[in-house]
């Protein structure tokens, strides 16, 4: 659960603010894609607790305020029921987006505007992951696979116990590899969501630049940092032990994992791969519904 307080001027956009709290909500989601009822209600506690954040701490006016729910949610079969809770908390209306625009808003969101037709996009949340490009102005392809850090820690833990995490993963990730798309070489790969933010921020040990450079080698170093960490204790102040706590320890390594395969898959690595800190598809989302 982010949230962000985003300055927008002539369509030029800054992250002056965010704030996140770690429900997942992807984890009280069935596998008949019903949210929980105590989901439900955790979601609608947290929505409230980042908006009162914006109202009283950042001063944002109540107009001012939206919240949208990812692609991964929209997915969910009692979603008026969560709408109508989230209405009753906060008095807002949750506005739902599907894959299609969630890639086109994560795309213009975090790709500079000058490399829109030379790069790739891809975006990795809690439930899902998608994939965007542009190769002619203002069209925008893009193809999902249906796993994220949280959605796949939950599937490999339903797998054979006699095998290691990181091999669950693994296997539920070939097990997805048909749904990979071929896209025209780009010159770049622009990356958002939390496991690359993880990444990026181990890398410079909590120092994150607008973009950072990453390669195969970071996200090897996650999954082999935190492959064996779950039952640790950490008390220290490094980035380690504050990633740790924060994701865990198993959605940091299936995330990575994730991130890998399917970079490694796409020949992704052949291209400069960043992490774009200021992207976020709730950027480009305000920019096509807001004035």
């Amino acid at each position: 659960m982010k949230a962000y307080v985003i300055e927008i001027d002539n369509n030029l956009t800054k992250i002056n603010y965010r704030n996140a709290l770690n429900t997942a909500p992807q984890s009280g989601i069935t596998e008949q894609h019903i949210m929980t009822p105590e989901m439900m209600q955790y979601v609608s506690s947290d929505i409230a607790l980042l908006k009162n954040t914006l109202l009283h701490d950042q001063n944002i006016s109540e107009q001012n305020i939206f919240i949208i729910a990812s692609s991964a949610i929209h997915k969910i079969k009692n979603r008026s029921v969560l709408e109508a809770k989230v209405k009753k908390t906060t008095h807002h209306a949750l506005y739902f987006i599907d894959e299609k625009e969630e890639s086109a808003f994560a795309f213009y969101g975090s790709v500079p505007k000058a490399q829109w037709l030379k790069a790739s996009m891809i975006d990795i949340g809690g439930g899902n992951t998608k994939v965007a490009w542009m190769d002619v102005p203002n069209a925008i392809n893009f193809f999902e696979i249906p796993l994220g850090t949280v959605s796949l820690t939950q599937q490999a833990d339903l797998r054979d116990t006699n095998t290691s995490f990181e091999a669950k993963c693994v296997s539920v990730i070939q097990s997805e590899r048909s749904t990979l798309q071929t896209t025209h070489t780009k010159e770049a790969l622009y990356a958002t969501g939390g496991i690359f933010w993880a990444t990026a921020y181990l890398k410079n040990n909590g120092q994150l630049e607008p973009f950072v450079r990453l390669e195969k080698a970071d996200f090897e170093k996650v999954i082999a940092l935190f492959s064996h960490e779950e039952q640790k204790e950490c008390h220290d102040d490094s980035a380690q032990c504050f990633l740790r706590g924060y994701y865990g320890a198993k959605n940091l390594v299936a995330g990575a994992l994730l991130a890998k395969e399917t970079i490694d898959a796409m020949q992704f690595f052949d291209q400069k791969v960043y992490f774009a800190k200021d992207g976020a598809w709730v950027i480009g989302w305000l920019l096509v519904h807001t004035k």
